[in-house]
């Protein structure tokens, strides 16, 4: 899932983070892609947090296709759209938590999204992505806006 044009991605500011900080907040969710077993992508709508260091946080069931994934291949992408033509496209590589960086990850989750901040451990795994690339894209402008960075 590595994008070519990563590499000609400008160099990203404090600023940037706190953009897509800013962003996951307002909007709170996205879809996450991981690679199957066979290469193919697959995809999950996600509810997602993000902490003021730029890190994102979701939970995924332990029986998921995604969790399945992950364990394999941490690579993710991830896409936070506005509904009013505003998203960033997001990549990076996942951790499984476990311990007090699972705990930690689960009151920010549980914060934005209270009910899903992974209480359970029998049955829900939290994540934290660390971003890598980041494009940001706006279709609600003329000419449409789009900018790069790499993270």
């Amino acid at each position: 899932m590595t994008n070519p044009s990563a590499e000609s991605a400008a160099e990203s500011s404090p600023g940037t983070v706190h953009r897509i900080v800013d962003f996951v907040r307002a909007h709170g969710g996205g879809v996450v892609a991981t690679s199957s077993p066979t290469g193919g992508p697959e995809s999950a709508w996600i509810n997602l947090a993000a902490g003021d260091d730029g890190r994102l946080v979701f939970g995924t069931n332990l029986h998921s296709r995604k969790y399945a994934n992950l364990r394999a291949d941490p690579r993710v992408s991830l896409v936070v759209v506005s509904g009013t033509g505003q998203e960033f496209q997001l990549e990076g590589e996942a951790a499984l938590l476990d311990g007090s960086a699972a705990e930690a990850a689960g009151e920010l989750l549980e914060a934005r999204h209270p009910g899903s901040g992974g209480q359970d451990p029998d049955s829900t795994r939290l994540v934290e992505v660390a971003l890598r690339w980041a494009r940001f894209v706006d279709v609600a402008v003329e000419p449409p806006a789009r900018e790069e960075f790499a993270l």
